[in-house]
């Protein structure tokens, strides 16, 4: 009777250890699962947000380089405001 009762305790620990180990792989596989998910999802949202960084800087050069050509045109179209403006070519 001993022997049988060592022999259930055994079993039952064995069964407990092993339904434990298989729970904890499974556990563990979700977690790498759910971390590469997140690691995805993580990667997409700072695509997306350098994609739409890159476009303001694109936009805001753009504007400034606008700008430069406008004034450049302006002081083109007019020379007598330019010589206004610098004391030396009055003086001249």
């Amino acid at each position: 009777m001993k022997h049988l009762g060592l022999f259930l305790a055994g079993f039952a620990s064995g069964w407990v250890v092993r339904s434990t180990v298989d729970s904890s792989r499974s556990l563990a596989v979700s977690g790498v699962s759910a971390v590469f998910g997140t690691l995805e999802r993580v990667r997409r949202a700072v695509a997306i947000e350098k994609e739409h960084l890159e476009d303001l800087v694109a936009e805001g050069k753009a504007r400034h380089d606008a700008g430069l050509r406008r004034s450049a045109r302006a002081v083109v179209q007019s020379p007598v405001a330019v010589a206004a403006a610098v004391p030396s070519v009055r003086a001249a």
